[in-house]
């Protein structure tokens, strides 16, 4: 079942034709104006974008590294996938105060996913390894073919 589930998540992203998608996934930050910690190349969500074909901008090797706003909206990733959780550790758990700091922040308002709304919002605990990674790869597969990029 999860092998079937697997394949029609890959289904749903092919034919969107993502060839030249990126994206950067933010997980949280400490400070909401402060480096977030976004997904890296050893972790879950890496594993979800590059099995839908959607490159990474973050170049870590570290699961979760914190990257600059700067650094980020220079890649100027297609899409950007924001954890929604529970928990209220840091100001950045929670996804509205996420997408109200992106829609107003200098840097990361003149991105093209903020200009565009490519802003995905995935369940943080399909961030991890388990069973409910496949629902988090089929929700974003979902998401991914919903959007409209030829602007």
């Amino acid at each position: 079942q999860l092998k079937a589930s697997l394949a029609r998540s890959v289904a749903t992203a092919q034919g969107k034709q993502l060839k030249d998608a990126s994206a950067v996934v933010w997980f949280s930050s400490a400070q909401m104006d402060i480096e977030p910690f976004v997904a890296g190349h050893k972790g879950i969500p890496d594993f979800m974008l590059s099995t839908l074909g959607v490159r990474n901008v973050v170049q870590s090797d570290e699961e979760w590294p914190t990257v600059g706003w700067e650094t980020i909206a220079k890649a100027n990733p297609t899409f950007i996938v924001i954890a929604r959780m529970d928990r209220r550790r840091f100001p950045a758990d929670d996804y509205q105060k996420k997408l109200a700091f992106l829609r107003s922040d200098p840097v990361t308002r003149n991105m093209d996913a903020v200009k565009n709304n490519r802003i995905i919002i995935l369940d943080a605990l399909a961030m991890q390894a388990s069973l409910r990674t496949f629902d988090g790869i089929e929700q974003l597969a979902t998401a991914l073919n919903g959007y409209d990029l030829s602007q």
